[in-house]
């Protein structure tokens, strides 16, 4: 009897080290990386993406995260995950705008749409095929994060109107840059962590960065005197993951099925911790009083919204065209019914 138990006890174990064995030579892992500097909530959920990953996974795929700079330039992300450099990137698509012009509309979008519409176009309006459309099989893409609306930008005098541009060396990017260039503003674009000290040196006279959660950790509040809003040029936007597409075709499908359910999960945080945590900040600001936080006029927020329309019918690249034309198509249903459902009442709560 004891000698059965001792083979079986034998046995056990040697299931057990062979299982054990067999899992670790099937760890998967893959190198992350983002263009954000740590402070900044949208590197942060790149972590935690990597980590529910990793959890989800029981280990299975295991994502090793890096910061902007840590392997490759923050600008060469896409390019790193094509080449194998990088297995992943936690990334915008408005840093490949050169190659692939049609990004801006995944970027970012002025304010034609409220988020809750461009999450619908991009889910249930044929954006997210679009949007591996427009990469084709240099990499696998899956929207993984929403940028909530960003500020309209820092300035230490008051704007009003466009022409107040006028004379600006302003950070920014995309065709609001092409715009203000038209304004006569001096459009420069820097990686995020070279603004604030650069407008603190004065070789910028003001910039637009990000959402308010992010700005404020960087440190725009100490070294300007106004904030605009609203940030009509890029009223949302999207982060996406981006694979190297012969790691992706290697992954098992129930791994493939966990990337695409831990992406939706940080999405869904996306639009819920940090959109409170921009309200949060803008009140923050408000309250030190070092800082006036103005408004554009009615006037200039219909200018903005008319030029980027004129610039993006005036696109050549094809598959823009076939982008904008979808999101087109969407707001033509979309918009109306978000008009009806308007409440124009509202009341105060103390």
């Amino acid at each position: 009897m004891k000698r059965n138990v001792v083979v079986g006890t034998i046995l056990l174990l040697g299931m057990f080290i062979g299982f054990n064995s067999f899992a670790a030579d099937n760890v998967i892992k893959w190198k992350m990386q983002s263009p954000f500097p740590p402070a900044v909530w949208i590197h942060t959920a790149g972590k935690i993406l990597a980590d529910d990953i990793n959890r989800m996974s029981n280990g299975r795929l295991v994502i090793e995260y890096y910061s902007s700079g840590e392997i490759v330039p923050a600008f060469e992300i896409h390019n790193a995950v094509q080449k194998g450099t990088l297995d992943a990137g936690f990334t915008w698509p408005g840093y490949v705008l050169g190659k692939y012009p049609a990004g801006t509309l995944f970027s970012s979008t002025p304010a034609f749409m409220d988020m809750l519409g461009y999450y619908v176009w991009v889910y249930e309006g044929g954006g997210k095929e679009l949007w591996q459309e427009m990469y084709g099989d240099a990499y696998k893409t899956i929207p993984t994060s929403m940028m909530p609306p960003e500020g309209g930008g820092w300035a230490n005098k008051e704007i009003q109107k466009l022409s107040d541009f006028k004379g600006l060396k302003y950070r920014t990017a995309l065709l609001w840059g092409q715009i203000l260039s038209e304004f006569g503003a001096s459009v420069v674009t820097l990686p995020m962590g070279e603004v604030v000290p650069s407008l603190q040196r004065g070789t910028l006279g003001a910039a637009e960065q990000s959402t308010p959660y992010i700005d404020y950790p960087l440190g725009f509040h100490e070294v300007a005197k106004y904030w605009h809003f609203p940030g009509v040029h890029q009223y949302y936007g999207f982060l996406e993951v981006v694979i190297n597409q012969q790691q992706w075709n290697a992954l098992p499908d129930d791994l493939k099925a966990i990337v695409e359910s831990a992406c939706a999960a940080n999405m869904s945080r996306s639009m819920t911790r940090w959109v409170l945590g921009d309200a949060e900040t803008v009140q923050k600001v408000r309250d030190a009083g070092k800082v006036k936080v103005v408004r554009f006029p009615k006037e200039t927020q219909e200018e903005i919204l008319k030029k980027f329309v004129e610039k993006y019918d005036a696109q050549k690249d094809p598959m823009f065209q076939k982008v904008w034309a979808s999101q087109k198509k969407f707001m033509k249903t979309w918009t109306p019914y978000m008009q009806l459902q308007k409440v124009d009442a509202s009341v105060s709560v103390q």
